[in-house]
Parts: C-alpha cells; sequence; structure tokens
C-alpha cells in the first residue's frame, strides 16, 4: 500500500495546540497536548480524504523556543559522539589486542577501568564467569 507523509504544525494557542496540515488545504485540527497530536491528525486526514489509516504517516513539528531545538540538536550531536567514540575504543582494542598489549596497558592508554573495557565484550578481557579480568593479554574484541 503506498502511503503519503503529512506535517502537523503545531502551534500553542492558550490551553490548547492547534495544528495545521500544509499539504491539505485549510484542513486544522485541535488537540489539548501534544501526544495527541499525531492521532488526531491521522484521524482529520482519514475523514477529510476518505484514505485509509495505513496509508497516512504523520510528521508532528511543534513550535518551539530556540532554547529547545538547541536542546536536541545538543542531544543529537552527544548521541552522535558517543556512538563514534565506542565504535573509535572497540577499533582501539582491537589493534592493541593484535599488538598483544596486556589489559591493564590497554586500560591505561585508553584511560578506561577494567570494568568499562569488560563492557566491551567477551573478547576485551572479560572472561565468562569473572567479573573483570584485570591481568593478563588483552584479546580480540568479538563484534
Amino acid at each position: 500500500m503506498e502511503t503519503t507523509t503529512y506535517t502537523a504544525l503545531c502551534e500553542r494557542a492558550g490551553r490548547w495546540w492547534t495544528i495545521r496540515i500544509p499539504q491539505v488545504d485549510g484542513l486544522t485540527a485541535q488537540v489539548r497536548n501534544l501526544e495527541q497530536a499525531e492521532m488526531m491528525t491521522r484521524q482529520t486526514i482519514v475523514r477529510a480524504l476518505g484514505v485509509p489509516p495505513e496509508s497516512v504517516i504523520v510528521e508532528v513539528v511543534p513550535e518551539a523556543p530556540v532554547t529547545v531545538a538547541n536542546a536536541l540538536e545538543a542531544r543529537h550531536a552527544a548521541r552522535q559522539a558517543l556512538e563514534m567514540a565506542v565504535q573509535a575504543t572497540i577499533q582501539a582494542l582491537d589493534a592493541l589486542a593484535q599488538d598483544g598489549h596486556s589489559f591493564e596497558d590497554a586500560a591505561v592508554m585508553l584511560g578506561l577501568s577494567p570494568a568499562e573495557i569488560a563492557q566491551y565484550g567477551p573478547g576485551a578481557g572479560a572472561v565468562p564467569g569473572d567479573q573483570v579480568r584485570s591481568s593478563g593479554p588483552l584479546e580480540m574484541v568479538k563484534h
């Protein structure tokens, strides 16, 4: 089934939110809180256009202060940075293991505790059944 994405532009109006759907001229809705916006927009579109509910995808875009947009952007950047840090750490652990470095040396070089290294998987120094292995050679990280 073909789907169409509609935008629900939400603007605060006193205690309510007014929703405007720009893809359908003159189509609006109103909700008490933003949690209801997606469902109400979908229902409004389905009734107005006579299309099946599963053919409608709704993207809710609330009007928000600049500080909210800044916070969302910073949170997104932090998530991306964390993902990059995890991948870089895994690659570093792999390289250190291939070079025969000890578990302790890898921990010192990466500025991580043995418990933190163990979080990267069984091959990163944790032995099944043990809490954390803090001595001996670093093993290959299993992905």
